[in-house]
């Protein structure tokens, strides 16, 4: 995933994933419909299209503020 002021690789982005994929209100962030139900994914994650060709999402190792 992008960063979230890198448009020119969110257009990219929107159109490799087409209708499997809704904007989220969160900067840097789509929901992905994945074979396990829809799932959030933010900047740096990794959207991943398998050979069955459904999209898979894998996080990335992020820090959470206290």
């Amino acid at each position: 995933m992008p960063p979230p002021h890198d448009s020119r690789s969110w257009n990219k982005l929107w159109a490799w994933l087409g209708d499997d994929a809704h904007a989220m209100t969160e900067a840097g962030a789509v929901q992905v419909c994945t074979p396990e139900g829809w799932t959030i994914a933010h900047s740096g994650d990794w959207i991943v299209l398998s050979v069955s060709g459904d999209f898979h999402v894998a996080h990335s190792g992020r820090t959470l503020d206290a």
